[in-house]
């Protein structure tokens, strides 16, 4: 064979080799194409599918629990038992389904013994018969009792500390011995609080640490806002060192979701620049935080703090502006109105992505947070005290807030 014809040859061998090697490319990569497109069609399916099923699961909450507080009987008001119910009965009417009821402490109105003196148990049991004939689910170890200034501490009371729960934790402060009412009255309370905040610093921080999702409801019976009731128009400094437990919880705030929720103010008006029985503010909002020096028992200084955290009262059950029949009749009851007199309880609801806070009376929905207005009390105790600035404004029930981190 000639030398052309062998050049010829493998030309032609060349030229078959590399049509077929093209042709498998070709395949090869509609192949590829095609199993790309299957794999983003899938992926787009099951995107879908997952959003689908996220929307789903948030339709309902996780969980939902119920506050009040302050299960006292006054003259003048219904019994706290009718009261409670009610509320219950509104909240359920509006399609609440309560796991779980958390009373924020004070299940008795003794007019002298209010210092950790009264047996609670009767109105516990009376409290569990109430919850237990509206929402059979929520009694027994679902529900949790504070301690409040007039209760004993008995078996019935849910000690302080973390309780932790599939969907929430809460974290129980109680009075005697962590969170006092009569701080500076009262001798050692200033030790107890440091201790108390100190516990609380070491829990929260253990909670970031590890990278804690769930939401944080703290329930204690005295506030950590400022009021008369704080400074020298009164006597007893009542919650004088609460800057101790606030900046731990402002500070932990930063990186969990936290709600306080306390009792104990409903007596004389003092909550009336924080909108009367029903106070709440927002994360962002300003409240006023009492200054305390160690060798005075009250104080008229506080400073004002930006909330990382949610912050409200659990809701009286009992009473509120307790101002006495003899001082109402002698002096008239316009002199003593509050700002809002409304008995209630609290509904949170708790979602993949937000919280929802909704106040109940005994008639339906009221509102989470009133204005605020100048306390009546003794002409207004708290004048000059506290700037109208400060004033709360209304806020409307529900409440949704955005969980961190969702």
């Amino acid at each position: 064979m000639s030398k052309s014809k062998r050049i010829i040859i493998i030309a032609l061998i060349l030229a078959v080799a590399a049509a077929a090697f093209g042709a498998f490319r070709a395949d090869r990569l509609r192949r590829a194409d095609s199993s790309d497109m299957s794999r983003t069609e899938t992926a787009a399916e099951e995107s879908a599918k997952a959003e689908e099923t996220a929307a789903a699961d948030n339709s309902e909450p996780l969980a939902t629990l119920f506050f009040a507080s302050d299960y006292q009987y006054e003259p003048g008001f219904a019994a706290p038992a009718d009261t409670l119910r009610a509320v219950l009965s509104a909240a359920k009417a509006d399609g609440k389904s309560i796991d779980k009821v958390i009373m924020c402490g004070d299940y008795s109105n003794d007019s002298k013994l209010h210092d950790y003196q009264v047996s609670p148990d009767g109105a516990i049991e009376e409290i569990k018969g109430i919850v237990s004939s509206v929402y059979p689910e929520a009694v027994g170890e679902k529900a949790l009792f504070v301690q409040g200034n007039h209760d004993r501490m008995t078996d019935q009371i849910t000690p302080s500390g973390l309780y932790e729960e599939k969907d929430y934790l809460i974290y129980i402060l109680n009075t005697e011995e962590d969170f006092p009412w009569k701080q500076g009255k009262t001798a050692g309370c200033l030790a107890k609080v440091r201790k108390s905040a100190a516990e609380m610093k070491e829990c929260f921080d253990g909670l970031i640490e590890k990278g804690e999702t769930r939401p944080v409801f703290i329930a204690g019976h005295v506030p950590l806002h400022f009021t008369a009731r704080t400074s020298s128009r009164h006597s007893t400094g009542d919650n004088l060192y609460s800057s101790l437990i606030f900046d731990v919880v402002n500070e932990a705030a930063k990186s969990l979701d936290i709600v306080y929720v306390h009792g104990h103010n409903h007596s004389k008006g003092w909550d009336c620049y924080m909108g009367g029985s029903c106070a709440f503010k927002a994360p962002g909002d300003t409240i006023l935080i009492p200054a305390f020096t160690e060798d005075k028992i009250t104080t008229d200084e506080y400073t004002e703090e930006i909330l990382n955290f949610t912050y409200l009262n659990a809701g009286y059950t009992g009473y509120y502006m307790n101002c006495g029949s003899k001082e109402r009749e002698n002096e008239g009851l316009e002199k003593y109105k509050a700002a809002d007199e409304t008995l209630t309880g609290t509904v949170a609801e708790i979602y993949r992505d937000k919280i929802v806070l909704s106040r109940f009376d005994s008639e339906g929905v009221h509102a989470l947070g009133s204005k605020g207005a100048a306390d009546p009390y003794k002409g207004g105790i708290d004048a000059g005290l506290i700037k109208e600035n400060s004033y709360s404004k209304e806020t409307p029930s529900p409440h949704e807030t955005e969980r961190r981190g969702h």
